[in-house]
C-alpha cells in the first residue's frame, strides 16, 4: 500500500484522495492547475474553471493515478507548510508510449505494469532539486509499494517521463533519477508547450522499479 504521506529531507508529499468538491484536496490540486507556470511544460494546459479541475481529479483518482501534493516545511496535512506543486504516477492501461527499455532475460514475456511520471512545481519552487527529490520520493515509496507484488514474479514494473526537447530543467531530473532515454514519440498535432507551439513530439525515457 503507497502510504499517504511521503516525507523527503526537504518536503512533505501529501496524496490526493478525497474528490468530494469542497475538498482541501481539490482546492490544492486546482491551486496547480491553474497556475501558467506550472503547468507550461503540460500537453492538457491549464484548467479553466475548478469544476474543470474537479473533473480532471475525479478522472484521474478513477484510473488509479497516484497523485501527491508538494509541500515545503510541512509536518501535517492540517499544518502543510508551504505548497509548491504537485506530482504523480499516471496509470497506462493501453501500453507503453513507445516500446519500452530491454527487459531482463527473466523478466521476458511478464505482463508489463507502466505508469507515467509527471509533475508540475510553482516558478517559486524551480532551480532548487525540488523536483527531483519530490520523484525520488515517490518512485522510492511506489517500488516498496509494489514489492512484494514484484517477487510474485508474474509482472515487472515500468515507469515512463516524457520530456521536450527544450526543457532542459526535466532532462536533467530524468537523468538524476535514472531514467533512460527509450525515443522520440512524434506527435501528428500541435501541442502548445513552454510557450510556444510545437509540433515534432517529445523525447521518452523509461525506468524499470
Amino acid at each position: 500500500m503507497i502510504p499517504p504521506t511521503i516525507p523527503t529531507p526537504r518536503l512533505t508529499l501529501i496524496r490526493l484522495t478525497d474528490r468530494s468538491p469542497t475538498s482541501q484536496h481539490l482546492k490544492w490540486f486546482h491551486a496547480d492547475w491553474t497556475d501558467p507556470d506550472a503547468t507550461s511544460w503540460s500537453v492538457r494546459g491549464a484548467s479553466t474553471s475548478l469544476a474543470q479541475s474537479h473533473a480532471r481529479l475525479v478522472d484521474a483518482l478513477e484510473r488509479d493515478t497516484l497523485i501527491y501534493c508538494v509541500f515545503e516545511n510541512a509536518s501535517t496535512e492540517n499544518t502543510p507548510g508551504t505548497h509548491i506543486g504537485s506530482i504523480g504516477l499516471r496509470k497506462q492501461d493501453s501500453g507503453p508510449t513507445i516500446p519500452p527499455l530491454k527487459r531482463h532475460a527473466e523478466d521476458e514475456g511478464k505482463e508489463l505494469d507502466l505508469r507515467i511520471l509527471g509533475y508540475a512545481l510553482f516558478k517559486s519552487a524551480w532551480g532548487k532539486g525540488y523536483a527531483t527529490e519530490a520523484a525520488q520520493g515517490l518512485l522510492d515509496a511506489y517500488a516498496a509499494s509494489v514489492a512484494q507484488e514484484k517477487e510474485k514474479g508474474d509482472k515487472v514494473f515500468y515507469v515512463e517521463a516524457g520530456v521536450d526537447e527544450e526543457n532542459q530543467g526535466s532532462w536533467r531530473v530524468v537523468g538524476k533519477l535514472g531514467f533512460e532515454k527509450v525515443g522520440f514519440r512524434r506527435e501528428e498535432e500541435a501541442v502548445f508547450l513552454g510557450g510556444k507551439w510545437r509540433t515534432e513530439g517529445y523525447w521518452v525515457f523509461g525506468k524499470y522499479i
